[in-house]
């Protein structure tokens, strides 16, 4: 089974929800599934600089609905084993994260680019850092198994931005707007934010199944009634 992710590393539900599909697809047993993720920018390639978090939610939504929002996921953080620290956190761009991302998975593999997007994510949410830094950067790819030195090269090399900034646009040229997205190839798509592992184990089973309907068609009867005894 494939299933395809589309995900920004400065949305706070796509970190709960990561968490939310993994728990469901070891519950689920399977060994059989491959994770494809793809970038996606929520802001674009904004802001310029690191921005402090709540001014930049403030400034996009109304200090009020960005209070809610905070609270909202600094509530709902606990329960996936995340201690969200938004109002020391920063806004990035993201368009170096996802490079990395994409490079990880190219030299070492889904495993090791799970745990460095793991990494990116506490780096932005959990230790209120800048994740355009390609030092920041740099750091979490050696803890997640990369070199480090080579992280570093590749970062401050020009590789990878068009290939970020192609699939970001064909993203949004095939009407994907909302992130988190899991799209699984038997059809099923699973958007926005997920706490409940019930979802994803459903998907995970895969399509419902399609009954037979059974066969109500009829040979004519060679020996109909008399048409009166049907009155």
């Amino acid at each position: 089974m494939r299933v395809d992710v589309w995900s920004d590393v400065n949305c706070p539900w796509c970190y709960i929800t990561k968490r939310t599909f993994e728990q469901a697809l070891e519950r689920s047993g399977r060994t059989d599934v491959e994770v494809v993720l793809h970038p996606f920018q929520i802001d674009g390639e904004q802001p310029e600089h690191a921005t402090p978090l709540l001014e930049w939610l403030a400034g996009k939504y109304g200090a009020d609905r960005a209070r809610f929002m905070d609270e909202q996921v600094t509530a709902a953080g606990p329960r996936h084993g995340i201690a969200f620290r938004n109002a020391a956190g920063f806004n990035a761009n993201t368009l170096n994260a996802h490079r990395l991302l994409g490079h990880a998975h190219r030299v070492h593999g889904r495993p090791v680019q799970s745990r460095l997007e793991e990494l990116v994510f506490a780096a932005m949410f959990t230790e209120h850092e800048d994740i355009s830094d390609v030092g920041v950067l740099a750091d979490r790819a050696e803890r997640s198994g990369m070199d480090r030195e080579a992280a570093e090269a590749y970062l401050r090399s020009t590789d990878g931005y068009e290939d970020v900034r192609a699939e970001v646009r064909a993203a949004r040229a095939a009407g994907i707007t909302t992130v988190p997205r899991f799209a699984f190839d038997h059809g099923q798509v699973v958007e926005g934010a997920q706490e409940d592992p019930a979802v994803f184990l459903a998907a995970l089973a895969g399509p419902p199944a399609v009954r037979d309907e059974p066969d109500v068609r009829h040979e004519p009867d060679p020996h109909p009634l008399p048409e009166e005894t049907l009155r």
